[in-house]
């Protein structure tokens, strides 16, 4: 049973990454590369965008400013095995 889409997703896209790196030695994919199914460089487009909406919703929560959403920002958990992947 899947209980949530969202993190089948990212699974699926982290194994496409890691896929995608060990041929590539990087994952500088361009926008409209593809790997075995998956959007490469759109998966990797978001995944930075999310990785810049995270410290910055921090940032508010810290100066007790309000948030209103955290929808879209990586976790440090995708965050960490994303910068496993490559370091670069």
């Amino acid at each position: 049973m899947v209980w949530s889409h969202y993190d089948v997703a990212g699974e699926e896209g982290l194994a496409a990454a890691r896929e995608w790196a060990t041929g590539h030695g990087h994952l500088l994919a361009p926008l409209n590369a593809t790997y075995q199914g998956t959007k490469m460089g759109i998966f990797l487009k978001n995944a930075r965008a999310a990785a810049r909406k995270a410290p910055e919703i921090e940032q508010r929560r810290t100066q007790g400013l309000p948030v209103v959403s955290s929808a879209g920002a990586l976790s440090k958990d995708r965050r960490e095995h994303l910068e496993e992947i490559d370091r670069s």
